[in-house]
């Protein structure tokens, strides 16, 4: 079958497991603005069909974020630690939040047993989901008072990056200090200065887009586990498919239209195991459908 041209095309490095997510949380934003959106890999590139959605990122940027509060989630307190004085109150580690329209899209996959068992939750203690979605303040002492600055969230940081390269807004990095990465960006676990793109100021250059889509992709998108931590597994499809369909590609379900499939691990950032991140994907050269 012959497909028009695409109504969005993103490059995608298929080694960075980070960037695979991402282009399936944007595939998901694109279904809920077209029922009827397909998305498809090929060897370096992502495309989305469907109609409407060439305004998907824009209609990302600008959409309200509902948080929900909630009191215990496998063990984990849900605290403001908001350093506003209540300011901040939409604050939260592991809040379930919600896109609203026109996505209309919950997000709390975070707090899913299975989602917990696959350790792909990334952030630390001292992190919080929401701020990928919404900004926050931070107190400063300035000449004997305490001022708020604003932080902006880490949306905010990929609408620039959008701006900035408008034709490879997945790949490029950007030098963030605020708020700290969330680690699905794998060019981050080769820890040297050239791949982190450290800057004078030691901050971390990494994708925007990677950490925001792929908290979205993960909503219904998993990779397979094999081995906790050393063996997480995806597969690309070739055959443009949306999003339902999609997600049971993504783990080997419908090999007509498999394109190739690929492991990486969850590594720890430093020796006490702290700190999580993607590791790079290996492709598989042999590999089997999942049952």
């Amino acid at each position: 079958m012959t497909y028009p041209e695409p109504n969005i095309t993103v490059d995608v490095d298929l080694t960075n497991p980070g960037q695979f997510f991402a282009c399936c949380g944007l595939l998901e934003l694109a279904s809920r603005i077209d029922p009827y959106a397909v998305g498809g890999f090929d060897a370096c590139r992502f495309a989305v069909w469907g109609e409407g959605v060439q305004s998907v990122l824009d209609r990302l940027f600008e959409c309200r974020v509902h948080t929900e509060r909630l009191i215990d989630a496998s063990g984990e307190s849900d605290d403001d630690n908001d350093d506003g004085g209540g300011v901040d109150s939409h604050r939260g580690r592991i809040c379930p939040m919600t896109l609203a329209e026109p996505f209309n899209l919950r997000l709390d996959w975070w707090n899913d047993e299975q989602a917990q068992e696959q350790k792909l939750k990334t952030w630390t203690a001292g992190q919080r989901v929401t701020d990928l979605f919404l900004g926050y303040h931070k107190r400063q002492k300035r000449k004997g008072s305490c001022v708020l600055k604003p932080i902006p969230s880490m949306r905010d940081h990929f609408r620039c990056a959008v701006k900035q390269f408008p034709n490879d807004w997945l790949r490029a990095p950007l030098p963030i200090q605020v708020p700290m990465a969330f680690s699905y960006d794998s060019r981050l676990s080769r820890n040297n200065a050239l791949d982190l793109g450290h800057t004078e100021e030691s901050k971390m250059a990494f994708s925007p887009a990677v950490d925001v889509l792929t908290v979205i992709g993960l909503q219904r998108f998993r990779p397979i586990t094999i081995e906790t931590w050393n063996r997480n597994r995806f597969y690309t499809w070739h055959h443009p498919l949306p999003a339902e369909t999609a997600s049971a590609a993504a783990i080997g379900l419908i090999p007509q239209v498999t394109g190739g499939c690929f492991e990486f691990p969850i590594k720890p950032r430093d020796a006490k195991g702290r700190y999580k991140l993607f590791g790079h994907a290996q492709p598989v050269r042999r590999f089997y459908q999942h049952v």
